[in-house]
């Protein structure tokens, strides 16, 4: 298993060289000024411009801007914001409070789309069945930012059950709105996913011998239904941890919430190259070891399944 570990970190190497290189790239071919919009309408003294430019390497060509990049990547060291600020500490505090919100998206997805799932299969073709089929068409079909504001709507301003932004306070209570409106749509997924998956394994042949053993539908549909199910189901909410975080600029920018996603969206109206990649850099990160945690984990679901 360890030779299988090191292989896939190797595999990682040019996945983080394509994606700095790509977003580095826009970033650098992006049309406007940046110099320029960090001073607003101010005119820039000429000897101001220069040594921002030498300050950030403006003048150098894309190549050598981008290996110094990464040069000073490895040691840990994502360049500064256009504050002064270094972007490591930008996003060393953005990067928790977007991990929160994402692990509990993760959390609600996964507990009500399993369980409406797998509720939806052993029930197929029943009323609960097309219902939830229904609603999960539905939520694919709308696009998120419109559950964001119906839900800020009613449950922020209507009800006043949880507040409409998040602000500086990123709090349980806080985020659970802008939580829940984030795993909408992995909800619908991990709901069809585990419906399909229990349906297919209701006729299995393994199935099938549990129930001539003689043992309760019950028992058959916990220990061998739902615990084969979840392989697929497995491998969708490791994999969509990295695309919660990712995808959150939408959420984190409807609900005011001080993320990672936000950071991001900041530093490409503003042309900052080391902070959006230094941003891309990490979210490749966590997407790359949660699909190794994945892939890991698929031994303990399925003992079939060995690593060389």
């Amino acid at each position: 298993m360890w030779w299988y570990v090191g292989r896939r970190l190797l595999q990682t190497i040019p996945v983080i060289l394509g994606s700095t290189f790509i977003v580095y790239g826009l970033v650098f071919l992006s049309p406007g000024d940046p110099i320029g919009a960090l001073f607003g309408e101010k005119a820039v003294p000429e000897a101001v411009r220069a040594q921002i430019a030498s300050q950030y390497n403006l003048d150098d060509p894309f190549l050598v801007q981008w290996l110094k990049y990464l040069g000073n990547a490895l040691t840990g060291d994502f360049g500064e914001a256009f504050s002064g600020r270094p972007v490591a500490d930008l996003v060393a505090t953005a990067f928790p409070v977007t991990l929160k919100l994402a692990l509990m998206a993760l959390v609600i997805e996964a507990t009500l789309g399993i369980a409406a799932g797998f509720y939806a299969g052993i029930r197929r073709g029943g009323i609960f069945d097309s219902t939830m089929l229904l609603v999960s068409l539905l939520v694919i079909a709308v696009p998120i930012f419109v559950f964001g504001f119906v839900m800020q709507l009613i449950f922020g301003v209507k009800l006043g059950w949880a507040p409409i932004t998040v602000g500086g306070d990123a709090s349980f209570e806080r985020l659970i709105l802008p939580a829940i409106v984030l795993g909408l749509t992995s909800f619908a997924y991990i709901l069809r996913l585990t419906r399909s998956s229990v349906v297919d394994n209701l006729t299995a042949d393994h199935v099938r011998t549990a129930r001539a053993k003689g043992l309760s539908s019950a028992t058959v549909n916990r220990r061998h239904v739902l615990r084969n199910s979840l392989i697929p189901v497995t491998t969708y909410l490791g994999t969509d941890l990295g695309t919660l975080m990712a995808g959150a600029i939408v959420t984190e920018g409807i609900f005011n919430v001080p993320g990672i996603g936000r950071l991001a969206f900041s530093a490409v109206q503003r042309g900052e190259g080391p902070t959006v990649v230094g941003v891309v850099t990490v979210m490749v990160l966590v997407y790359v070891l949660m699909s190794l945690l994945v892939d890991l984990l698929y031994a303990l679901l399925d003992p079939r399944i060995r690593y060389a």
